[in-house]
């Protein structure tokens, strides 16, 4: 079987998911394993486009996938921690890929993490997300968080990455 670019970009998109949730929580080969249950990887290729109400479905269909295959395996994982393996992969591979114009680049929901969520508080409390831990958020919270951070209207929500860095500024 010939090595493909889409391959490529696959295992280097799970290698950055990994690093992204893995701090105590598990292997890289059980996080590349749950990701390809979930079908992630045939989002590289995608050429029909989605709505935000399609992605958002699909999410939720792959964040379950990955938790109820890692628990099937004896790992416990949270809503958030599936959604930040998801999130990281369509950033490493679709929206740095297409340079962040594609579709799912508009619509897909940008990594959550502490940083972001502290950054974003300085600058928007009225979205009252401070004390927020990505880690233990479940569905409906997750998605509660969304529709918060929704109300900033980026034209691509990977705009909203703008308020996470990698040194945190006092």
């Amino acid at each position: 079987m010939k090595y493909t670019f889409t391959e490529q970009l696959h295992n280097y998109a799970v290698w950055t998911a990994a690093r992204a949730v893995q701090r105590n929580f598990t292997n890289t080969k059980n996080i590349k394993a749950a990701i390809e249950q979930a079908g992630l990887k045939e989002l590289i290729d995608r050429k029909e486009e989605m709505t935000i109400d399609q992605f958002d479905i699909f999410h939720k269909t792959s964040a379950n996938i990955i938790i109820e295959y890692l628990r099937s395996i004896g790992i416990q994982a949270s809503y958030g921690q599936s959604a930040k393996m998801i999130a990281i992969y369509i950033k490493t591979a679709i929206v740095i890929k297409d340079s962040g114009l594609s579709n799912i680049s508009k619509i897909a929901h940008p990594p959550i993490d502490n940083i972001l969520l502290t950054q974003l508080h300085k600058k928007h409390p009225e979205l009252d997300v401070s004390g927020i831990n990505w880690t233990q958020l479940d569905e409906k919270k997750y998605f509660y968080l969304i529709k918060k951070l929704r109300t900033l209207n980026m034209e691509y929500f990977w705009e909203l990455e703008k308020y996470w860095t990698p040194v945190q500024k006092e």
